[in-house]
């Protein structure tokens, strides 16, 4: 089910001659990503010839040419499919032609998986090579209409962060999710010519630090300075612990305010499992060396409680609290917070790269200023 590959890497040459050394790394054939989260029925339809078949096995239960609006279903013993039953836990659909899988209004790459869970749901799985998975990704990541350079650093980013939560997640059903939580992934629809064509123009290039795959995490806009990640995630490394970041000063989301109702504030904690009742006080408990917030201190009527500002932003809304990097008063029954930058704050700002190319910065110098320390390598 996870075919792997032994990749040798060439470092490559760029603005200055740097010492060729031959690695080799383990890296998935094909990329595996959840589209459905755990759901009780999946619609799909299959334009062309296909073949579905046990996903161990790879015994063929079903052969035919094209089917529409096909329900999905966990049933007692195994997978509803349309008014067939398999007893069986997890399917594989392979289509002979490709792109031919369509699921609502997105059309996908590949072969799917349906994988019948634990708890009796159903989750769809996309399996599809590296760079067809991130074409479906740019595009919902940066503009289009953006710099070549800027759309080449995210195509470079996001190959390694794919890559990386392959390796760590190598055991599991999937590697990643289609939303924000991994990166935004939409299928063939999402496929622009220029976010391709970006792909296609590094092609193989990743990121590595002493010889490993980089968590080349990214962000939105840092607001002027990025953010070390081992404040949040506990990974300690050079190219991960912040850099002044002078170019996303005019970013959308440079600076943002918004306003909450202490009620709404207070519902959203208690759902989390953080009791306050009679919320009249919100205090910042200190900031780390970036600027953004550490935790905050609540008081309500009837006790206060203290949580990290990481765990407050998320409970909120990350949409709503863009980052951690915010002033907060109080006035009557309001919160009004004032912050910077949208996003964890770790690794590339592409607003930031996005300035950056426009001030002439290739792609490799962006990503050499987001990440310092790490090497940029072509899979060979």
């Amino acid at each position: 089910m996870k075919n792997i590959i032994k990749i040798v890497i060439i470092t490559l040459i760029v603005s200055i001659p740097s010492v060729v050394v031959a690695r080799t790394i383990e890296v998935p054939e094909n990329i595996r990503v959840d589209i459905t989260g755990t759901t009780k029925e999946i619609t799909l339809s299959v334009r062309g010839p296909y073949k579905i078949t046990t996903l161990q096995t790879g015994e063929v239960l079903e052969e035919g040419r094209t089917f529409f609006d096909r329900k999905i279903t966990p049933s007692e013993y195994g997978i509803n499919f349309g008014k067939e039953e398999f007893k069986i836990y997890a399917i594989k659909i392979t289509p002979k032609n490709k792109p031919s899988i369509y699921m609502g209004k997105r059309l996908y790459r590949g072969s799917l998986e349906i994988i019948k869970t634990k708890d009796g749901s159903l989750r769809a799985i996309n399996v599809l090579p590296l760079d067809d998975y991130l074409k479906g990704v740019l595009y919902h990541e940066v503009s289009h209409r953006w710099p070549m350079e800027a759309i080449k650093a995210q195509a470079i980013v996001s190959r390694t962060f794919a890559l990386y939560q392959a390796q760590h997640n190598s055991k599991n059903d999937y590697y990643l999710n289609a939303d924000v939580s991994s990166q935004v992934y939409g299928g063939v629809y999402a496929e622009k010519y220029r976010t391709n064509k970006a792909v296609e123009q590094t092609k193989n290039e990743v990121l590595l630090y002493r010889g490993k795959l980089l968590p080349a995490f990214f962000h939105a806009t840092c607001g002027g300075k990025t953010e070390d990640s081992s404040r949040l995630w506990k990974v300690k490394m050079k190219p991960l612990m912040g850099i002044t970041c002078r170019y996303c000063k005019n970013s959308p989301h440079f600076s943002w305010q918004t306003e909450i109702g202490l009620p709404d504030i207070e519902k959203k904690l208690t759902e989390k499992g953080h009791k306050i009742s009679g919320l009249n006080s919100i205090r910042i408990k200190g900031r780390d060396s970036s600027g953004r917030v550490v935790s905050l201190r609540l008081r309500g009527k009837s006790g206060s409680i203290t949580i990290t500002a990481k765990d407050f932003r998320h409970i909120i809304g990350a949409r709503i609290i863009k980052s951690t990097n915010f002033t907060v008063k109080i006035k009557g029954k309001t919160a009004y917070f004032i912050g910077r930058g949208w996003g964890h704050g770790v690794g590339m700002c592409q607003w930031g790269a996005f300035a950056m190319a426009k001030k002439r910065y290739s792609a490799y110098q962006i990503i050499r200023h987001y990440y310092p320390g790490a090497e940029i390598i072509t899979l060979k």
